[in-house]
């Protein structure tokens, strides 16, 4: 039956996979979040990649048709994105003039573009990655005037951590990456890169530890984490600040509380109100408790207290 009526049918499987299935998608996902329907057009690509494995050779030739019209919309539509993308950076740059954090003003540029998507927040982090990996050797901590600043990464073992990590991602790796070979050179250069990717973001995340110490005033609180998370807390809205050694969460706690990979917290603020913090790939998380782990974590704690006590008075 396929045979006979197979330009037919391949016409009709291929209107489902490329134009009925993105537009179930972004009818019933996209549009709730407020994404245009041009967010869809990479799932049309996906849904063609699947037509040429599924379809036999003798529908091989429809598909033709689809695909030189397919790929230029796909091309266009990456050159809109990096457009996109380019101008964020740019006016990330101009914030150098205001005394602006570069990463934030480029996260919320982005977020004006692409009208605050997923991916606006995954493109910003992977731009924070290739920032602290590369283009913050020079730079100096962020300070704020009026702000006391906390450093995190002088006491930490976090480096150590790091550096072990990237010992046994590489020795490991290579080692994973001969024996993929035999069966896969795909399987074996995707492992590969993959390492590499987490030891970049690894010391991403550490240069961004020492660029980002925690700023507090009497009025707010910038909490930057390295690359971990990053909020603003209104200094009103902090019920307690305790010193903390050994704490063990739950699962339910985890998840409404922010604590740093592979470091022992010794702070501990409690929050009257929960806030939204950014965690890493631009993942967001409602919170009403955040650990952390600083250099010097009684000043952080008698520092806090006489602001609350301020608030407290008046």
């Amino acid at each position: 039956m396929f045979i006979e009526n197979d330009q037919l049918l391949t016409i009709g499987i291929s209107l489902d996979f490329v134009v009925v299935l993105p537009l179930l998608l972004y009818f019933f996902f996209f549009r709730k979040q407020n994404i245009t329907i041009i967010s869809a057009l990479p799932f049309a690509l996906v849904g063609y990649l699947g037509l040429v494995l599924i379809i036999p050779a003798t529908g091989q030739e429809t598909l033709e048709v689809i695909k030189y019209i397919l790929i230029p919309l796909e091309i266009m539509l990456v050159l809109y994105q990096l457009r996109k993308i380019f101008q964020a950076v740019l006016t990330s740059r101009r914030s150098r003039l205001t005394n602006a954090h570069p990463i934030e003003t480029l996260r919320e540029s982005l977020g004006t573009s692409f009208k605050h998507s997923t991916f606006a927040s995954l493109i910003a982090h992977e731009l924070s990655v290739f920032y602290y990996a590369v283009l913050s050797w020079r730079k100096k901590p962020y300070l704020r005037t009026g702000f006391t600043s906390f450093s995190y990464h002088t006491e930490s073992n976090w480096l150590i951590t790091i550096l072990l990590l990237s010992k046994i991602l590489l020795i490991e790796g290579a080692v994973a990456h001969i024996l993929l070979m035999q069966w896969s050179h795909i399987a074996a250069w995707v492992l590969t890169f993959g390492n590499v990717y987490i030891i970049i973001t690894m010391i991403a995340d550490y240069r961004a530890t020492r660029l980002n110490p925690i700023l507090l005033s009497e009025n707010e609180m910038r909490v930057q984490y390295g690359l971990q998370m990053i909020a603003y807390v209104d200094s009103h809205n902090v019920e307690s600040v305790s010193l903390i050694s050994n704490k063990t969460l739950t699962k339910e706690q985890l998840k409404t509380s922010f604590t740093p990979i592979a470091t022992e917290p010794n702070v501990h603020i409690q929050l009257k109100n929960s806030v939204t913090v950014i965690r890493m790939f631009g993942k967001r998380q409602i919170v009403d408790n955040i650990y952390l782990f600083l250099d010097k974590p009684r000043e952080f704690q008698l520092e806090c207290h006489s602001f609350m006590d301020k608030h407290t008075q008046e």
